[in-house]
């Protein structure tokens, strides 16, 4: 075993890779490229399929995908979406551009503003690399993939299918913040209303009071709630403001 981690952590030190962040607008040393970000993403979605019920997902959720993923900021990125059916109320994205709504989470939705909004905050995550960020800290992501093995691709996925759960996308108060001023930002500029957001967050206060003992994943490991609806209505006035 000490041998194989030695052998790890000679490949981890062999190399590192730039990368232009636009959210944080700065250059950043990274393992992983572009490329590799989605052929980890790719590999996540299979364990993913496998491990859950994926059911279909209706054409206005891909349409509104669509939308908003041309204002993120990487549009030139390929969103995918899947929805899984299960009753807690969830949403998440991966590496790569791969975003997951539960059908817990949909049934609560009321309105189009609502989902565009919760879709833009998953795009934020991906658009700021916090996904690929927080797997790098795990040693098995901190392979650089174009050189572990000749085929890249099932390096990766053998990493994913050993090692990879949802708890190692559990982000910080910053990152959680910061992926609902992009959410906001980009459904806005897709044409919906950033309230959207607000009246999504308030729905889910109600529930919390009301049933306490529902399980509301999306809030499990994020900021306050309160924080978050303040953080997005400073947003939403400086976009009023400055467009």
């Amino acid at each position: 075993m000490k041998r194989i981690y030695t052998i790890l952590l000679s490949i981890i030190l062999a190399g590192c890779a730039t990368y232009y962040n636009p959210v944080t607008e700065k250059t950043e040393y990274t393992i992983y490229t572009e490329k590799d970000e989605i052929d980890m993403g790719i590999a996540i979605d299979k364990k993913i399929q496998k491990e859950n019920k994926v059911v279909e997902t209706p054409d206005y959720i891909k349409e509104i995908v669509e939308k908003v993923g041309k204002n993120s900021d990487r549009p030139a990125l390929n969103y995918t979406i899947r929805v899984i059916e299960n009753k807690e109320i969830n949403a998440f994205a991966t590496p790569g551009g791969f975003i997951y709504l539960y059908t817990g989470l949909i049934e609560k939705i009321e309105s189009n503003d609502e989902l565009a909004n919760i879709i833009g905050h998953e795009m934020g995550h991906i658009c700021a690399r916090d996904g690929i960020n927080q797997l790098q800290k795990t040693l098995l992501y901190s392979i650089p993939a174009s050189i572990l093995l000749k085929n890249r691709s099932a390096a990766i996925q053998k990493a994913v299918d050993t090692a990879f759960t949802l708890t190692m996308l559990k982000y910080s108060r910053e990152q959680e913040l910061r992926a609902d001023k992009l959410g906001v930002t980009y459904a806005y500029h897709s044409g919906y209303n950033p309230e959207g957001m607000i009246s999504f967050f308030r729905k889910l206060q109600e529930i919390e009071k009301k049933s306490p003992s529902l399980k509301i994943t999306f809030l499990a490991s994020h900021p306050d709630i309160k924080d978050r609806i303040d953080n997005v209505e400073k947003v939403i006035q400086n976009l009023k403001e400055t467009t």
